[in-house]
């Protein structure tokens, strides 16, 4: 297998952490070709312990302390950012959520896939428990309002117009042409917006021809999507950092749609909220 970057961050799950990246490793003959970046944004749980006790069993991560206040968009920025100071010498880079638990072998097929099909990345479908997909490559399903669509995984390819970076094969490079996260992000809809993006830009990103790993989508149970909780709480939940932050969102539409879809997309979540939907 070729040399590969994968670049993660993580924060108070240390469980997930290690467990996603022994699943990346599990069937891999040369544990050398993966070299990961943690960015830890300040756990506390013996994350960081943890990962150490990795490296002294000769895996390869490079830990990069931060601040809590990161979240999944300016994590990923840090680690993006050292892969591109620092490992020119990668083949390919690997974005993952530390949340996913990969299939025996998963990067080697993804590579296998990139190689078959000349594609500058390949976006890796993943399931839940149930067996129903949760995240991978997204079709826009508008080209003037916000609408997506998972796309399943085929063994004929099938371009992707944007992703979830829950996992993310790109050439390196590809990665050195796309450059990083757009900063104005703090957790969400980074990874939408970097592969419309490529796309944008020509890079060909195609499915995975089958699950590359297990991963549980987000839950809408006590987000601001739940319609059982009271406005307040939802309105509250929407302008976290987890939620659907309208400086985020209206940034996201505005550079990647129109003014006016900004501004009807701007208005349905709190009207959503309104009516208890």
């Amino acid at each position: 297998m070729e040399k590969t970057a994968v670049l993660l961050t993580c924060h108070n799950r240390k469980e997930h952490t290690i467990g996603c990246i022994l699943s990346l490793l599990e069937g891999v003959e040369e544990r050398k070709d993966l070299c990961f970046v943690a960015v830890d944004a300040g756990s506390t749980d013996g994350t960081r312990e943890a990962l150490q006790e990795l490296v002294r069993q000769g895996i390869r991560i490079k830990y990069i302390p931060a601040p809590d206040s990161l979240f999944w968009n300016g994590g990923m920025r840090i680690a993006m950012a050292y892969a591109a100071k620092h490992m020119s010498d990668s083949a390919y880079v690997l974005l993952v959520n530390d949340d996913v638990r990969f299939y025996p072998q998963a990067v080697e097929k993804l590579i296998a896939r990139q190689q078959m099909y000349k594609s500058d990345a390949v976006a890796g479908s993943t399931e839940d428990a149930g067996g129903r997909q949760s995240y991978g490559g997204v079709r826009q399903c508008s080209k003037y309002l916000a609408r997506f669509a998972l796309i399943p995984p085929t063994e004929k390819p099938e371009l992707c117009d944007t992703f979830n970076c829950n996992c993310l094969l790109m050439t390196y490079d590809c990665f050195r042409r796309m450059g990083n996260l757009d900063k104005a992000y703090v957790h969400s809809m980074g990874d939408y917006d970097y592969g419309l993006r490529m796309k944008h830009r020509g890079a060909i990103v195609i499915n995975s021809g089958a699950h590359v790993g297990s991963c549980d989508d987000n839950d809408i149970s006590g987000s601001w999507k739940d319609p059982s909780l009271d406005r307040k709480t939802r309105l509250q939940r929407k302008e976290g950092p987890k939620g659907l932050p309208a400086k985020d969102w209206y940034h996201f539409i505005r550079k990647n749609y129109s003014l006016p879809a900004a501004v009807y997309h701007s208005m349905t979540p709190y009207l959503r909220i309104l009516l208890g939907k």
